[in-house]
């Protein structure tokens, strides 16, 4: 029965992930700052911390990266129909405008005839 029940991994998005990394990162230079403001600790331990720190940035710096890349498509996916969107919405307005005129310009040409006759 066990075999038979599917559990659903649920995968964190993005923003966990790099919030997450961040939040590691942060706590990297925190325990950076530590190691090297401690007297007691010795040069090995300050490198240590400080390549420690420097692991987690970059990390922190490839998953940004990373992500970045993962989502350029979609991005530019949603700039285009925006765009797209926009530009039509300008066509019917300037069709519409045109329109305005040309009645106008016809309205006022009949009223001419009107007066002449």
């Amino acid at each position: 029965m066990k075999d038979l029940i599917v559990i659903e991994e649920q995968n964190p998005s993005d923003c966990d992930v790099l919030a997450d990394k961040f939040e590691h990162t942060l706590d990297k230079l925190g325990d950076c700052f530590e190691t090297v403001l401690d007297e007691k600790k010795t040069k090995m331990n300050v490198v240590g911390s400080i390549f420690g720190f420097g692991v987690s940035l970059t990390k922190l710096t490839l998953k940004v990266a990373g992500c970045a890349i993962k989502n350029t498509p979609k991005a530019i996916v949603t700039v285009a129909a925006v765009k797209r969107e926009i530009v039509t919405d300008l066509e019917n307005e300037y069709n519409q405008y045109k329109k305005e005129l040309k009645e106008e310009a016809l309205h006022e040409k009949i009223q001419r005839l009107k007066l002449k006759v």
